[in-house]
């Protein structure tokens, strides 16, 4: 008789538990569809004043406290500043920017967004009327997922991102979303199908029939992760220190002597872009270290990479 209670028991504990589960994805499907609605006819701006305030009170947010400690550690060791990032803040309004101008279709949001590919298809487009190949290099600031849809909106209007291994399944979904043509491949080879898309992809660069978008401030250790297995690195010196970032975008950049276009967004009452003049191949490696430590340092609050333990500083001797 115990034995069949204990049975009886665990089968009604779990059957419980599927419930529950089934109630909590009910729940989740329904708020994600809310969020969708309100991103498409709610003001985009009282939105944004609504989920920043939740997240000051930390309603919104919590699950990012640990990324909030370490991404301010390294920003005061790096910059020397006092003042706080607010990394919740910033990873709620990236979402919300993103199911904006994705599934929710914000009319202003999408404006903005054209105006910025305006702004840099002006630097663009006349390196691809001069037959000159180039590679558009935004960083992690705002959105990943806006800045390449902006690196896609522009001449000859089509892009693809060069990303690490099976980190195009994180954005499949929002890929078509845009009304850009946007994909994605590798130049690491444990992903054999896009890895061999990368020689499609450099030769269609090299001819102008579509955009590389590359971003050059990943932290290579995030690569070494990810993948398994040590890539190649760049030396060189950020807020003062021996530093080594992701070489990719040099070593293509090089290959088809593409010059390199940096770009990077911010936030401040809509969607801004700030476009560097387009840098050789030659000189890329020694701007690019600059670059990234004065967007660090004049948008510190629009980075998206803070948090990662190590930064640019990893102590592998190779």
């Amino acid at each position: 008789m115990i034995r069949l209670f204990i049975v009886w028991s665990v089968f009604s504990v779990k059957n419980s538990a599927g419930k529950i589960e089934v109630i909590q994805r009910t729940l989740s499907q329904c708020g994600i569809f809310l969020l969708r609605k309100i991103m498409r006819y709610v003001p985009l701006p009282v939105t944004l004043v609504v989920a920043k305030g939740l997240c000051a009170s930390r309603l919104l947010g919590r699950a990012f406290r640990l990324r909030n400690a370490v991404a301010n550690e390294n920003y005061r060791c790096l910059t020397g500043q006092t003042s706080r990032l607010d990394v919740a803040w910033m990873a709620v309004r990236r979402r919300l920017l993103e199911e904006a101008a994705t599934w929710g279709q914000n009319t202003v949001l999408l404006q903005q967004i054209r105006a910025c590919a305006a702004d840099l298809d002006a630097v663009v487009a006349p390196l691809h009327q001069q037959n000159a190949p180039y590679i558009l290099a935004p960083l992690h600031t705002v959105s990943d997922v806006l800045a390449a849809i902006i690196g896609a909106s522009v001449t000859p209007g089509k892009a693809s991102v060069v990303v690490s291994s099976s980190a195009e399944l994180y954005s499949a979904p929002v890929r078509a979303l845009g009304g850009v043509a946007l994909a994605y491949c590798s130049i690491h080879q444990e992903n054999k199908t896009l890895a061999s898309g990368l020689m499609d992809l450099i030769t269609d660069v090299a001819v102008g029939q579509q955009n590389m978008i590359i971003f050059p401030d990943i932290s290579p250790d995030y690569t070494s992760q990810a993948e398994g297995a040590r890539v190649a690195k760049l030396p060189c010196r950020l807020f003062g220190r021996s530093a080594k970032l992701h070489s990719g975008l040099v070593r293509l950049s090089g290959a088809i002597a593409a010059q390199v276009v940096f770009y990077h967004l911010s936030y401040d009452n809509g969607l801004r872009i700030h476009i560097h003049p387009p840098v050789s191949s030659q000189n890329v490696a020694s701007v690019l270290p600059v670059i990234i430590e004065s967007t660090l340092r004049k948008h510190p609050q629009e980075w998206l990479l803070w948090h990662s333990h190590s930064l640019y500083f990893i102590n592998h001797s190779l």
